[in-house]
């Protein structure tokens, strides 16, 4: 992930290599839908590219300043919840009138959303309980079973404007072409193993915490699990959610 002292010569690079440009047009390709706002969809934050993360961070810079401490504290707290506290939701959701803050330049996943089969988007499955398996074997915490089991409902409310058809093909190339761009990036092997494909706010919340509060996340969610809430985490949230970027 991008630290802060080297995210604004990335973002330099994707700007003048085209890269935010291309992203562009692979999201004008893509249908326009309309839905009731619900915010459903925003209970489970969808994963990113770091070249997403870079449009979104560029957008936040040129028009959300003066929302920025919000959102900062709200995205280090998703972070380190968000396998503990099954209430944790998407942070780039206005808590006043429930809309996307970052709606321009949400990620593709976000967009997609309403647009493949019905029925339940799948869960993690087989790779949440691996997860859940490693914290229970290195740090003795077990996370909660409505966090592990968790599948982010179909939404029946988000309609295709104009009532055009949805061609399968055109979400898988798609989301190929946005991988193609991160591999602008970083190595191919890099980017076919996804480690660089994590929920939206996680890219931001590690571009303003140091090393050291990620080697503390572990720390954060026990005393989270044991006591309703994390003094650490508070402390956390004072300090960094103060940068300016």
């Amino acid at each position: 992930m991008l630290s802060l002292d080297k995210i604004y010569t990335q973002l330099s690079y994707a700007e003048k290599n085209g890269l935010l440009g291309e992203l562009k047009n692979v999201y004008e390709r893509l249908p326009q839908t309309t839905c009731e706002k619900c915010a459903t969809c925003c209970s489970v934050p969808s994963p990113a590219y770091v070249v997403e993360f870079l449009n979104m961070f560029r957008y936040m810079k040129n028009n959300l300043q003066d929302q920025i401490p919000g959102i900062l504290e709200r995205c280090i707290r998703f972070y380190f919840l968000e396998l503990v506290d099954i209430n944790s939701r998407c942070p780039f959701v206005d808590p006043v009138d429930n809309t996307c803050l970052v709606y321009p330049a949400r990620p593709f996943t976000c967009r997609g959303y309403g647009l493949f089969d019905k029925g339940e988007v799948p869960g993690a499955g087989e790779e949440m309980l691996k997860l859940a398996e490693k914290y229970k074997n290195e740090f003795d915490i077990t996370l909660p079973d409505e966090v592990v089991n968790y599948k982010l409902p179909r939404c029946g409310k988000v309609m295709v404007a104009g009532g055009k058809k949805i061609v399968p093909e055109l979400l898988q190339t798609s989301i190929a072409d946005v991988a193609r761009l991160e591999s602008g990036l970083f190595p191919v092997e890099i980017v076919d193993s996804e480690y660089t494909f994590v929920p939206f706010p996680t890219h931001l919340a590690l571009t303003v915490l140091g090393e050291g509060a990620r080697a503390r996340r572990h720390k954060v969610m026990k005393e989270y699990l044991e006591q309703g809430s994390s003094p650490l985490l508070e402390g956390y949230m004072e300090k960094y959610g103060k940068y300016s970027l």
